[in-house]
């Protein structure tokens, strides 16, 4: 956990993405294939059908993993879309074969037809990036605010789960009142429950 003192949610932003990207290759896949074995020992997400994740950017774990072993076990996968003007998140199947462009935000997003978009409420578990969380599930995310949008209402619908290195935990997270903290966060080397 960073000891360091923060002014603010952008001084955190800004000091963790610098570490993240800084990270070497084989410190990134380590973490990934880490972060994929503790994600099948939670119920969560191996008694899911339809699950949600990000697709990695920015430097943060890397999901490639995680996505084979839920396609080889059998499990929808689907992936957010940005609206490019409402600034909110769709969902979007994702194969083995999907052909993927950069959106406006240099993220890697499937090219989808419109029938295929689902409703969130379709989703068992959506898998949700961080730049930083603390010890309460409280979770700080680029700045969008696109996924607080998408995870208001989950208690009634679907279960989020934070995926995050280790050292992304801080000890608080200056709290907006659109924030949505989250109930479990995966680490490589640990479950967080909140």
């Amino acid at each position: 956990m960073s000891k360091k003192f923060f002014k603010n949610r952008n001084d955190i932003r800004m000091y963790i993405r610098v570490i993240r990207k800084s990270l070497s290759f084989k410190e990134q896949y380590n973490a990934s294939i880490q972060i994929t074995k503790l994600a099948y020992t939670c119920k969560f997400i191996y008694n899911s059908k339809n699950i949600a994740l990000f697709l990695p950017f920015d430097g943060e774990i890397n999901t490639y993993p995680l996505i084979l072993k839920l396609w080889l076990n059998k499990k929808k996968v689907f992936v957010p879309i940005i609206h490019p003007y409402k600034r909110k998140l769709f969902f979007a199947p994702f194969y083995y074969n999907s052909i993927l462009y950069y959106n406006k935000y240099n993220i890697l997003e499937p090219f989808f037809n419109v029938k295929d978009i689902i409703s969130i409420y379709y989703l068992d578990t959506i898998i949700v990036p961080l730049v930083a969380f603390d010890k309460t599930g409280m979770r700080l995310g680029m700045g969008g605010g696109f996924y607080d949008t998408c995870l208001r209402d989950w208690k009634n619908n679907f279960f989020p789960v934070g995926f995050s290195y280790d050292f992304q935990l801080i000890s608080t997270i200056p709290r907006k009142p659109w924030d949505v903290s989250l109930p479990i966060i995966l680490t490589p080397n640990k479950i967080w429950y909140f």
